[in-house]
């Protein structure tokens, strides 16, 4: 398992962006069979948002850290997983 570390203030920047991502999910009942989970994001966007490279996507997908899917040439991600992504990396402060 590879571990990088970063600036707790880049961290929180990038935890900020991707909070704004979820924020627009539309919010669901929580009794209702759909969920976040079920929610992509396309490639370009997530990207933006994480303020990364689309070549850093593409190590992550190339990496099997993240899993994506194809439409035509477009690729989307689950909200979810990039959520999983960030929390699996999150360094606590002392």
């Amino acid at each position: 398992m590879d571990i990088a570390a970063i600036e707790k203030e880049s961290f929180d920047s990038f935890k900020k962006k991707l909070e704004q991502i979820a924020s627009l999910v539309p919010k669901l009942p929580s009794n209702s069979s759909l969920f976040i989970e079920q929610e992509w994001i396309e490639g370009k966007e997530l990207a933006t948002f994480l303020n990364i490279s689309p070549r850093r996507l593409q190590f992550l997908r190339e990496s099997g850290k993240l899993s994506f899917s194809t439409i035509g040439k477009k690729i989307y991600y689950r909200i979810s997983e990039v959520k999983l992504l960030l929390e699996q990396g999150k360094i606590n402060s002392k």
